[in-house]
């Protein structure tokens, strides 16, 4: 019998299996006195100018930040960060945090405080993006496609833009962090959708790991470039969410060092397909909603076989959310196979269809059932099966069972033989 801690939520789930092959990202050691480490690297960064030498001549910072749906390590990247700036002589009443929320909620007071430190979200003016009021947006160019791109007038009007992140695969933009800030993280909702719109999502190369020739990433990183960040700040983190990495300097090249790195870790090859594959979404704050857990689906989708099952296991503290766009549009059909054909013939981008697309598509070809607090009713209209106890599931379903206790932070894939 094989022990199992599956990450769900923030005190984890603890299952037994009589067989299962268990796949975890390679065990990267942590970094020790990782603020110190931060302030090393902000003056002796991997590409270009020091933060020092790139604060020449100005005196308002905005530092970007992720939302409370990432697992960056605020609370160590940002202070560590302002010691920094103030020791290059920038003004406290001249430093903004501008919280990089995309198309999602704005975070509560005790949030912002739980994330980045009490201290600092009381000292410091803290702006959270609204992709939703382009009167808080300003115009910064066109896209190729002849668009519009609009960003975060806080973030842009600052003579220094700084970028944070953590940096983990991803399931349709290749790999997170680095440009993502600017475009989703700072941008308008209607060039978010552009981005997210299911032309480019049903590319093939819009998936885990890809960056060049993903037309996603593309629209990402030539956004970035009409908005360029003076200097990025990027983390990679260990099993126990540790930073194992910082990477930091010019936006472009040090992304690209950060996700030759967590690709060497997080991705693993596998040589066969499962009938059932376990997933987390890595716990909390990741599986915070059922939106987030979209990702974990997308890692099991890699494994399973054809008309296979996929067992995701995610908490959901903050429900679907409820009344989202994306809760709506799941409502809206009685099956995920009429929901992907409606999706993917429309030529109106819809908020959150990205992540119904996916889902749905992943529907075509395997049964998932959600274990989490979400009550029955509330999983059915998501188009899911409720899953009760993971153990019975996974014994009545039988066959062959893969288990990724740690979700997206472990990518798999079929290794050709």
């Amino acid at each position: 019998m094989k022990e199992i801690i599956l990450d769900y939520g923030k005190s984890g789930h603890k299952i037994q299996l009589d067989r299962a092959d268990i796949f975890y990202p390679k065990q990267q050691a942590k970094l020790d006195s990782p603020q110190e480490r931060i302030k090393e690297k902000l003056r002796n960064p991997d590409f270009g100018l020091s933060l020092k030498e790139t604060l020449q001549g100005k005196c308002t910072v905005a530092i970007a930040h992720t939302d409370i749906t990432r697992a960056t390590p605020n609370h160590i990247i940002i202070p560590a960060i302002i010691e920094e700036l103030l020791a290059c002589g920038i003004k406290e009443s001249n430093i903004i945090l501008v919280n990089m929320t995309g198309s999602h909620r704005a975070q509560t007071q005790q949030e912002l405080a739980d994330m980045l430190t009490r201290q600092v979200a009381s000292k410091y003016k803290c702006v959270q993006h609204n992709s939703f009021d382009l009167s808080t947006m300003t115009l910064v160019g066109n896209m190729a496609d002849g668009h519009p791109l609009y960003i975060n007038s806080e973030f842009f009007g600052a003579d220094c833009k700084i970028c944070t992140g953590f940096i983990e695969p991803h399931f349709f933009a290749g790999f997170s962090g680095g440009p993502k800030a600017i475009l989703p993280g700072l941008a308008d909702i209607a060039s978010i959708m552009r981005n997210h719109n299911a032309e480019r999502i049903a590319s093939p190369l819009a998936t885990w790991g890809i960056t060049e020739g993903n037309p996603v990433w593309e629209d990402i990183k030539e956004g970035a470039t009409l908005c360029p960040p003076n200097f990025l700040v990027n983390v990679a983190l260990n099993l126990e969410g540790k930073i194992s990495a910082i990477f930091t300097g010019q936006w472009l090249e040090t992304h690209k060092l950060g996700c030759e790195f967590v690709q060497a870790h997080a991705m693993q090859p596998v040589c066969k397909r499962y009938d059932t594959v376990i997933v987390t979404n890595s716990g909390y704050p990741l599986d915070i909603n059922l939106y987030q857990c979209v990702k974990g689906m997308s890692t099991a989708a890699q494994i399973v076989k054809k008309d296979g099952n996929i067992i995701m296991v995610g908490e959901c503290a903050d429900g679907i959310p409820s009344a989202s766009p994306y809760h709506n549009l799941l409502k809206s059909a009685v099956s995920p196979s009429e929901l992907f054909e409606a999706i993917v013939s429309s030529k109106e981008t819809l908020p959150e269809q990205w992540q119904v697309q996916i889902q749905t598509r992943i529907q075509k070809n395997a049964t998932i059932y959600l274990f989490s607090t979400l009550s029955d009713t509330q999983v059915q209209e998501a188009l899911l099966l409720p899953c009760p106890d993971i153990e019975l599931l996974a014994k009545e379903l039988g066959g062959s069972i893969a288990v990724l206790p740690k979700g997206p932070q472990t990518i798999p894939y079929i290794k050709e033989v």
